[in-house]
């Protein structure tokens, strides 16, 4: 199962996007997505392809989870 990090805009450069996911950062492509996409927007990621813009509201839930998660020490399954 995969679980996808949302990451945070940080930098555009035509139809890439740099992003911080998790203190690391990654270029992903974002040319499959219908909405404009800006510095400080959060994206939900596979394999280097953005597939969903979020809100901000989403995101920290969803990174809120996961930090509750890991501090329980939950962990998904191959």
């Amino acid at each position: 199962m995969c679980i996808s990090v949302p990451g945070k805009v940080i930098l555009i450069k035509g139809k890439d996007a740099k992003i911080k996911q998790k203190g690391h950062f990654h270029w992903v492509d974002i040319s499959l997505l219908k909405d404009k996409i800006k510095k400080g927007d959060y994206l939900i990621t596979y394999q280097n392809t953005a597939i969903n813009k979020i809100s901000p509201k989403d995101a920290e839930e969803i990174l809120r989870l996961m930090d509750s998660a890991s501090d329980a020490g939950i962990k998904g399954s191959d």
